[in-house]
């Protein structure tokens, strides 16, 4: 699998894995800070997303991180900071069980190490149906809302609008694709008391996907973790709070040693 990927800056590597069903482009308002920072980042399009065109029929969270792991082989990276966001948290939970050595620190945001629920199960593949009939446009009406905060409707026009060309330039089939990984994937939360690295939680106030409840479990059960919590954000808030997301992302990673 040849990821699309971005490749900036240099310094301590950090890999930035997106959320559904976005692309690498959602990272672009983290770019600037990180650089900053003399961070090398490494944005990859996870497969079906973005430029990187290729998919499965089940794009699986495991096969996801193989390709990531695929791409840092190839970039001959020994270590890097993972930071995944929703799916791209799910990624980087398989890839600290494929290859735990290679990972420096690891960021989780508005994600969770658990399997889906029966409830959120069926409710992926009630999506996919609709996708199925209507293209990946309804993503925009059944999803969008759900994931974004209050502020973010009522004061972030722009964004929104942002939000919906992105969901709308989603191929339907890798998001049925995805959709189908992300309902079959493991529960991981046995991993939370083993990880070892430096881990940063960061979460939206307002998500209501993956609720704070869950931040403070894994807080709980990650040895030494920290938490941050994004006010006036819901599930996307590296974007809809970019200035707080990123004074939390850049004070972590200035701690870590690679």
């Amino acid at each position: 699998m040849n990821l699309a990927f971005d490749d900036i800056g240099d310094g301590k590597t950090v890999v930035l894995l997106h959320a559904f069903p976005l692309s690498r482009a959602m990272w672009k308002p983290q770019i600037a800070a990180l650089t900053s920072e003399r961070c090398r980042l490494i944005i990859p399009d996870l497969r079906g997303f973005g430029e990187t065109h290729d998919f499965s029929d089940i794009n699986s969270m495991e096969d996801m991180s193989g390709d990531v792991a695929g791409l840092l082989d190839a970039l001959k990276i020994e270590r890097a900071v993972i930071i995944g966001l929703s799916m791209g948290g799910y990624v980087a939970f398989e890839f600290l069980k494929l290859l735990p050595e290679k990972i420096a620190a690891l960021v989780f945001c508005d994600t969770h190490a658990g399997n889906d629920s029966e409830v959120t199960r069926s409710s992926r593949f009630e999506l996919i149906e609709k996708i199925q009939k209507e293209g990946a446009d309804v993503l925009i009406d059944e999803l969008l809302p759900k994931l974004i905060s209050e502020d973010t409707k009522e004061n972030k026009k722009e964004l929104v609008e942002s939000l919906e060309e992105m969901f709308r330039a989603a191929d339907a089939k890798a998001a049925i694709a995805a959709l189908r990984g992300m309902a079959q994937r493991a529960d991981n939360n046995h991993l939370l008391e083993r990880i070892s690295v430096p881990t940063q939680l960061i979460f939206g106030e307002e998500d209501k996907v993956t609720n704070l409840e869950m931040a403070y479990k894994m807080r709980d059960r990650i040895p030494n973790a920290s938490l941050s919590v994004i006010e006036s954000a819901g599930h996307y808030s590296n974007l809809e709070q970019p200035e707080r997301f990123n004074s939390v992302l850049t004070n972590f990673i200035k701690t870590i040693e690679i």
